[in-house]
């Protein structure tokens, strides 16, 4: 694909609830390998309509669709006590369920069904609360053009070696450099996705140009323990800004706490509003301890009078500070939000 086309090519690397989407370790590679750059990242509200035929009332205890049904939509299977029939496309499934296949329905992507003769959309709404999958576009590095950079959000991609309960000295020298220099909150570099690897992670961090001398000693640079991937891409449009404004239009519970923690199947989503951060990842006790430890260093660097930020940041730290000077990290009470039926 990439040998032959300049794109623009796009595809989904995580979902609210199943986490990390199989894609997302061709895209990581990519990077790695400096074949692809980043030109684009948003945030989809994900739907299912269930349709079934008009007037048939069955038990055959089976719905057809996409495979990712099946997670996205528990609370539905659940509620009906149906399996999953599972499907290509949701397409395909709706195809097959016109051609007699024995299922109670089909879970279809919004507007299929619609106003089709024998066919009724039963539900609107199957998917689980706050479901969500996020999409890069991305190009051949071959064909990245860098225009204005100083004017949108660069990408930085950073592996190094896999997070366990707490950072590690290597893990806190990292995020020290990293957040040192940080003198407002516009320009903090944002850690938005957390990729597991085999003994590795890999971080994708949105916000100025990160250079790997800066981060990096030359011992470090060397042994390639930690390794970053400069330039991974640009985006003239923030990434965390448009998905504060997706939450705020279809899932305002996730922007409605100073600190959040959304729970899917397999995957976590770490939120502070009021500092512009979030962080998708997978186990929740192995990121934790680094959101904790970013939030924290953003209260030192604001209590050291280091920091700039809105009158509505400052009121935030102001409201907390109390409790971080006594606890540090530990202050951090997450809201709980899980990936419950609806």
């Amino acid at each position: 694909m990439l040998d032959g086309e300049a794109g623009p090519f796009v595809i989904p690397i995580w979902n609210s609830h199943e986490g990390e989407v199989k894609k997302a370790s061709d895209i990581w590679n990519c990077i790695e390998n400096a074949k692809i750059k980043i030109t684009d990242a948003w945030a989809k509200s994900i739907d299912f309509w269930f349709v079934k035929r008009s007037g048939l009332v069955t038990t055959h205890g089976k719905v057809g669709s996409v495979d990712v049904a099946k997670t996205q939509c528990s609370g539905f299977f659940a509620r009906m006590n149906v399996t999953l029939e599972k499907c290509t496309l949701t397409t395909a499934a709706f195809q097959q369920y016109r051609e007699g296949a024995h299922w109670d329905g089909v879970l279809v992507a919004p507007g299929q069904g619609e106003g089709e003769v024998g066919y009724e959309v039963v539900l609107k709404q199957t998917a689980n609360p706050n479901n969500f999958t996020s999409f890069v576009q991305f190009v051949p590095s071959r064909a990245f053009v860098a225009e204005n950079m100083q004017n949108g959000s660069c990408l930085t991609g950073i592996r190094m070696p896999a997070f366990g309960a707490s950072l590690g000295d290597i893990e806190q020298e990292f995020f020290d450099k990293l957040l040192d220099s940080v003198t407002d909150l516009v320009g903090i570099p944002k850690l938005i996705f957390v990729f597991n690897r085999d003994a590795r992670v890999g971080l994708l961090f949105e916000g100025k140009q990160l250079d790997a001398g800066n981060l990096l000693d030359a011992e470090q640079l060397e042994d390639g323990e930690i390794s970053v991937y400069e330039v991974a891409g640009f985006l003239s449009n923030q990434y965390t800004k448009e998905l504060n404004s997706l939450f705020n239009q279809n899932f305002p519970a996730l922007n409605q706490e100073d600190f959040i923690l959304h729970c899917g199947v397999n995957t976590c989503l770490f939120a502070c509003p009021p500092l512009g951060i979030y962080t998708h990842g997978y186990k929740v006790e192995t990121v934790e301890p680094v959101v904790r430890f970013y939030i924290s260093k953003l209260f030192e660097l604001w209590n050291d009078e280091a920091l700039k930020c809105t009158p509505t940041q400052a009121a935030f730290f102001e409201r907390h500070k109390d409790s971080w000077l006594d606890k540090q990290s530990d202050f951090i009470e997450f809201k709980i939000i899980g990936a419950t039926s609806n």
